[in-house]
């Protein structure tokens, strides 16, 4: 019985076995199917983020010890407010009075003429108004000023030999000739009416366009000061004689702003609303297969280079979703993807003439 027993139990063993070889077969063809779909898409992963991290390489860069350099505080002299301070009873007396403090500004000696322009200028109600609401817009200065120094200490970080002057907040009346910062010989001047967010629709009243006017924001303020200290110390003019070279040059300035302020996000570097900023980044591959399709790169024709450089609502070409100065984005891409593949320092960058030379070493291929 003992024996039978045993060789039931091995025969029922022998099926089970059989069993077991049999699910094991059927899993093993099942992982094997979930293998072949799941690898090449981990791959595909790997790939793209390796991609990814290449071409953001250049962030790498951007990230410096910039709070050890000078300046240390910046005091900043608030133009506006004294002069919108000031008893209009008693206006001749009073401007005299904080004269010494702006003499940069206000000459070392006023005539009457000087004093009749100012009192108009400060006693324009629309004028009083902007004033008003960029008080409202900055209540404390000294959050500016920490704003301002950190673009400083980038700047001389790069550029320690030049030495930055006074710098002044004033209400210009939105002033387009002059632009939202000036920077002169003995001074840094930041028009505070370019940043209120259109409150109370104050540059619809200018009949300033909302493309433009959405970027006069509070966050442009250090877009714009960056932008100033290029234009004041590290632009040197170029030959732009094609599209491409334009692309790099405008590139090579948007650069410069990310570098001042790396934590600026890229639709207020590009003056872009956040749609279209988005749109453009999920398109970048198409738009440039379009701009290489229909030979603009090398492209000298005014039709050509009004769609990609000038500015307006959006780009006709692409649809009313896109932003406008598609050019200027593409320019942006490249010179970051040039940073990125080349051991070159900002400085270097910034010296380059040779657009060709940029474009070529960039790599640049955004996927389609």
């Amino acid at each position: 019985m003992v024996a039978s027993h045993i060789a039931r139990s091995a025969h029922i063993n022998t099926k089970c076995s059989h069993c077991d070889r049999k699910e094991h077969n059927i899993i093993m063809k099942i992982m094997k199917k979930l293998i072949l779909k799941i690898v090449p898409s981990i791959v595909l992963l790997v790939v793209v983020f390796v991609s990814c991290s290449k071409s953001e390489a250049y962030k790498k860069k951007l990230s410096i010890p910039y709070q050890k350099m000078e300046p240390q505080e910046v005091h900043i002299l608030e133009y506006n407010k004294a002069l919108f301070s000031i008893d209009t009873a008693n206006f001749e007396e009073e401007l005299e009075a904080v004269r010494p403090y702006f003499k940069d500004l206000l000459g070392d000696k006023l005539e009457k003429r000087d004093f009749d322009y100012v009192k108009a200028f400060v006693t324009d109600t629309f004028i009083v108004k902007l004033n008003d609401l960029a008080m409202e817009t900055f209540p404390d200065i000294e959050v500016v000023e920490d704003e301002v120094r950190g673009v400083y200490q980038h700047f001389a970080y790069y550029y320690p030999e030049v030495a930055i002057p006074q710098t002044y907040t004033y209400v210009s009346g939105v002033d387009y000739e002059s632009g939202p910062v000036m920077i002169g010989g003995r001074n840094v001047m930041i028009s505070l009416d370019y940043y209120l967010n259109n409150k109370d629709l104050v540059y619809d009243k200018l009949g300033i366009p909302r493309y433009i006017s959405r970027r006069c924001q509070p966050a442009a303020l250090t877009r714009d000061l960056a932008e100033a200290l290029y234009f004041a110390y590290v632009f040197r003019g170029n030959n732009l004689n094609n599209a491409l070279a334009e692309m790099i040059e405008q590139g090579k300035k948007y650069y410069f702003i990310e570098a001042m302020n790396p934590s600026l996000p890229d639709s207020v570097i590009l003056g872009y609303s956040t749609r279209q900023m988005d749109w453009a980044n999920y398109h970048e591959g198409q738009i440039w297969a379009y701009v290489v399709e229909k030979n603009m790169l090398y492209a000298n024709t005014y039709e050509q280079r009004r769609m990609l450089f000038n500015d307006g609502p959006f780009t006709t070409a692409f649809g009313e979703d896109s932003p406008s100065r598609i050019g200027d984005f593409l320019g942006l891409k490249i010179v970051r993807s040039f940073m990125s593949n080349n051991d070159e320092t900002l400085t270097n960058l910034m010296k380059m003439t040779d657009d060709q030379d940029i474009f070529q070493r960039s790599q640049y291929k955004p996927r389609k």
